[in-house]
This record gives C-alpha cells, sequence and structure tokens, in this order.
C-alpha cells in the first residue's frame, strides 16, 4: 500500500459525496439586485414661504447653516445664487423647528 493511499480514498469519497449531494438544494431563481446610488448629488429645500429650491453640491462634506449664519449655494431652479439661512422657531402648527428664509444673493448678477 503506497503513502498516498489513504489520502486517495479520503479525496475520492468526498468527491463521491459532493456528487450525491449537489443537487439536494432547492433551485431558487436568483433575482437581479438593483443598485441604488449612494451619492446624493442635489437636494431640494423648502423655505418658509413654500417656495421650493434645488441645490447642486457634495453632500457627503455638506453642512446646513444653523443660528442666523448664511450659506451660499446655486440654485438650479431659479439659476441664481442664494443666501440660506435657518431660523429655529415655531411654526404655524406650534412645533419648534428650523425654517429655512432663502433670498437672493446681492453680488448675483442677474
Amino acid at each position: 500500500m503506497n503513502k498516498y493511499t489513504p489520502a486517495f480514498i479520503f479525496l475520492l469519497i468526498c468527491f463521491v459525496f459532493i456528487l450525491f449531494n449537489l443537487n439536494c438544494a432547492p433551485n431558487i431563481k436568483e433575482v437581479p439586485i438593483a443598485r441604488v446610488p449612494t451619492k446624493i448629488t442635489s437636494f431640494p429645500l423648502e423655505d418658509y414661504k413654500g417656495e421650493l429650491h434645488k441645490y447642486k453640491d457634495n453632500f457627503d462634506s455638506f453642512i446646513f447653516p444653523r443660528d442666523s449664519k448664511k450659506l451660499t449655494q446655486y440654485c438650479v431652479f431659479h439659476f441664481e445664487w442664494e443666501d440660506i439661512k435657518a431660523v429655529y422657531g415655531k411654526d404655524e402648527n406650534g412645533q419648534w423647528g428650523y425654517s429655512y428664509i432663502v433670498s437672493k444673493n446681492k453680488k448675483s448678477w442677474k
């Protein structure tokens, strides 16, 4: 008996076991997974008047202003630079939260 015979017999038994159990699992059709892009490139914003604005930027590092600080962004809907100012207060329902005041930037050339 060769020294490799026990290893060969073991591998042969494993191969036969795999062949017999190959079709034991149920046949499930694979449904393709839809990939959704995770990088956000634009953000809609509704100001306190109810007017809708849309800004494009790198929103992974984007921070909205707080406590009456201004942030200048280019509005895709109005095609001009606008200042965004967040003010904390009560809304018409009496709930506290941020409302955004959007005004045209004074250096905008339009």
